[in-house]
């Protein structure tokens, strides 16, 4: 693996890596940046807001009723009043998504639901879990 392919823990630790990878791949949609993005997401620490005496997580629901487990790149990706709310747990994506399989009603996670939200459904997720981990030490 080339140094190009690679990136360190500290490179994800603040979200703003995922954010910009996020951001780039909304604008433009092309293969290289949607690679990368995904990449960045498997290997990311994401944020999932909790209830904080059940531990349960919150979920966020569309007009149509479709149910997402919520999570974020970055603290500063949720209204303050909302992110008071909660606990916030930092979990890893095959957390996230293991997590959101718990509920039979949830249909996907949502990166970022409050600003430039992508909508991960299952297929999508599937594929994020089977990519291979690009940190190194």
């Amino acid at each position: 693996m080339n140094k190009e392919q690679e990136y360190t823990e500290n490179m994800l630790k603040d979200g703003s890596t995922l954010a910009y990878l996020k951001h780039r791949f909304l604008s433009k949609k092309t293969k290289e940046q949607r690679d990368w993005l995904l990449a960045c997401i498997r290997d990311s620490k994401l944020i999932v807001p909790c209830l904080p005496v059940s531990g349960k997580p919150d979920f966020l629901e569309t007009d149509n009723g479709e149910r997402y487990l919520p999570i974020f790149s970055q603290e500063e990706q949720m209204p303050f009043d909302y992110k008071e709310e909660f606990d916030l747990k930092y979990l890893d994506f095959p957390a996230c998504y293991e997590l959101a399989r718990k509920y039979p009603d949830v249909i996907g996670l949502v990166l970022d639901g409050f600003t430039e939200a992508m909508i991960i459904e299952y297929g999508l997720a599937d594929v994020i879990m089977k990519i291979p981990s690009r940190l190194h030490g």
